[in-house]
């Protein structure tokens, strides 16, 4: 079946390619084109409306692995399909500044295979497995600079997170079987008629654990520490990790738990929905005054990835259908911005060789295109109109305001600090990069441009974040109808 291929193309190519011994030149076409051939038929199933609904084994009625695809998986599978060729490609170059590269890109594809099975999973238990192969698929590119014990010392912290949170996610998981006879991802969620006094505790217990286990991976308080760490992992991975695949997979598990798993029937008005939605907008005022505060480039990124992803939970946790698609829309063009942020910041550190904000000063005019990239994006991540990112933080806020609750406000009062910080930690890198450079500038002149497949993987996503700000209609015709259990 087609998702074998989607999913066994990366993996296989992944596992063959140390074998094959290629040249740097036919190593990279390689992979480019493993990547492009998985993300083309990814994209031909939902072009096609392909419909993937099948079981792989089962070990009994609950515990069952099968792949199916839904409106929501067609979101994330688009996301995946179209921003992990361009990372690759991104690679590619970027890379060629690194050691144990033929390593490097086992992984890197393998991962690609395993977050589509995610995208695809079936249910509950298929989800958690593709999850967790994900951790240690993406562990040894976090790690990859071994002889580096920030690079140690970040996996040890990644690897001991995911763990934790898989537990708790696992624990949740077990609870809601007893809830439930069907694990399967049903949009609506599976519990009505079965919730009665006896197990409203045990509902929501069960979802706490698994917004908590799954949120592990979105950074959410007190669990925000690991997503900087992982800063010291080559760009390729930074990029990946947090606009893409493992951050967005844990605001995916998420979304599949709130509204395929438990419903938001069950989980309105609850203790449950209280903590969660507090937990998410504290995230997002932390991580926007820690961005603020750091002055490692990437990492601030990450500070502020932390933050974003708790925009979506928040919406999540909203648990309305206008709140549920503007947190899909949120998800798809936070990805589309944040790859881009990262990829320019990877940019500045292997051409410029600095990766501080107050080193950046007078580079734009050695960097012209880098940072072009780099402004329009951030104008995105602030949410300027014109850009895709003032659609999805327009939609947010509105959805806010229609819930109409106490704690719906203090999350738009979140997001309106939290934009205004990220004003301030964004545009201090901008501005410096524009300055004239003065004289304590070092090694200024040694700095140039990018090669030509960084420039293009920059200049394509920087139209994507215009293209979606001035046209986005169908495609938000299309959340809309995901959110509605339409799709």
């Amino acid at each position: 079946m087609i998702v074998y291929l989607m999913v066994l193309i990366p993996i296989i190519t992944g596992l063959l390619l140390p074998f094959l011994k290629l040249n740097k030149t036919n190593r990279n076409i390689y992979v480019v084109l493993s990547a492009l051939i998985t993300s083309a038929i990814a994209i031909f199933t939902i072009v096609n409306n392909v419909i993937i609904d099948f079981n792989i084994f089962s070990i009994n009625q609950i515990f069952t692995i099968g792949f199916k695809n839904d409106g929501l998986s067609k979101i994330f599978t688009m996301i995946l399909s179209v921003l992990w060729p361009l990372a690759t490609l991104y690679a590619t170059e970027y890379m060629e500044h690194e050691n144990n590269i033929d390593s490097f890109f086992r992984y890197y594809l393998i991962a690609y295979g395993i977050a589509l099975g995610l995208s695809h999973s079936k249910n509950l238990i298929t989800m958690y497995l593709f999850y967790e192969l994900l951790t240690f698929l993406t562990l040894p590119l976090v790690m990859h600079k071994l002889e580096d014990k920030n690079s140690l010392y970040a996996g040890k912290v990644y690897l001991t997170l995911s763990i934790f949170g898989a537990s708790m996610a696992l624990m949740g998981i077990i609870i809601f079987s007893t809830i439930s006879n069907n694990l399967d991802f049903v949009y609506g969620g599976l519990l009505s008629g079965l919730i009665n006094i006896n197990n409203i505790n045990l509902i929501q217990i069960s979802y706490i654990l698994m917004f908590i286990g799954f949120g592990v991976k979105a950074a959410i308080i007190p669990f925000t520490y690991w997503l900087p760490l992982a800063g010291c992992a080559p760009t390729p991975v930074s990029a990946l990790l947090h606009a893409v695949a493992v951050v967005k997979a844990g605001v995916f598990a998420i979304m599949r738990c709130t509204y395929y798993s438990f419903g938001v029937n069950a989980l309105r008005g609850s203790m449950a929905q209280n903590i969660c939605i507090t937990l998410s907008i504290l995230t997002i005022l932390y991580g926007s005054i820690m961005a603020v505060r750091e002055k490692h480039i990437k990492r601030r990124l990450a500070y502020s990835t932390a933050s974003n992803l708790s925009y979506i939970l928040f919406a999540v946790t909203l648990m309305t259908t206008d709140a549920f698609a503007a947190g899909i829309t949120h998800m798809m063009f936070h990805a589309i911005i944040k790859i881009n942020l990262f990829f320019a910041a990877g940019s500045i550190m292997i051409y410029a060789n600095k990766e501080y904000v107050d080193d950046v000063k007078g580079l734009a005019k050695y960097m012209p295109v880098t940072f072009m990239t780099f402004t329009i994006a951030s104008l995105g991540l602030i949410g300027i109109p014109l850009t895709c990112g003032f659609i999805s933080k327009y939609a947010l806020i509105t959805s806010a305001i229609s819930e109409g609750s106490i704690k719906a406000y203090l999350g738009i009062g979140a997001i309106i600090i939290s934009a205004i910080l990220t004003l301030v930690y964004l545009f201090t890198i901008v501005i410096n990069a524009y300055l004239p450079a003065d004289e304590n500038t070092k090694n200024i002149n040694n700095v140039k441009e990018a090669g030509i497949r960084i420039k293009t993987v920059l200049i394509i996503i920087t139209f994507m974040i215009i293209y979606f700000g001035i046209n986005s209609i169908d495609l938000l015709s299309f959340i809309e109808s995901v959110s509605k259990g339409l799709i």
